[in-house]
């Protein structure tokens, strides 16, 4: 049986192979947002795949159209679409945080592929540090130096993600 680890719960556990994640999820008592009833026509269901990506199904139609429509790249998967095939680690994403306007125009200004995951990187870089918004002068850095980083990794989806999952496991995060 697959072995399924979700972060920031921190919960382990066998699955039964070609289970969805979100099953699979909510057999291991943690609930995923999904408002369209697991039919992919949402994105409330998204998951970061931080380990273990080649053990997943291949993103089909559906989800490919939603994941471009709500402007998550790979690492990102729907929930309700991706079976599990083998050991995958997975980041339940954190609420977004409040950015300054300003800084919601340097994060826009990037390109639409890398936007989420860059946001995800900045936000929790951010969290370590006590901030509760994301303010222009902190921005901008910080968005250049996450955008740096990713387009180092843009091409290997098992080290980008594995970066990501660095990221979210940094010390000082609740």
């Amino acid at each position: 049986m697959p072995k399924i680890s979700i972060y920031p719960a921190d919960k382990v556990g066998d699955v039964p192979e070609g289970m969805s994640i979100l099953d699979a999820s909510e057999k291991l008592g943690i609930e995923i947002r999904h408002d369209c009833g697991g039919f992919a026509t949402c994105s409330t269901c998204r998951i970061l795949v931080v380990g273990g990506v080649e053990n997943l199904s291949e993103v089909d139609l559906d989800e490919e159209n939603m994941l471009e429509e709500a402007e998550l790249p790979a690492p990102f998967r729907l929930s309700c679409q991706a079976i599990i095939n083998g050991d995958v680690e997975l980041q339940i994403p954190e609420p977004e945080m409040q950015w300054s306007k300003g800084a919601l125009r340097e994060l826009d200004a990037l390109p639409v592929l890398s936007r989420a995951i860059i946001r995800v990187i900045v936000e929790a870089r951010a969290r370590v540090t006590g901030e509760s918004v994301i303010l222009p002068d902190t921005a901008i850095p910080a968005v250049a130096k996450a955008k740096e980083e990713v387009e180092a990794l843009s091409g290997d989806k098992a080290a980008l993600s594995a970066f990501i999952k660095q990221i979210c496991e940094l010390p000082g995060r609740e």
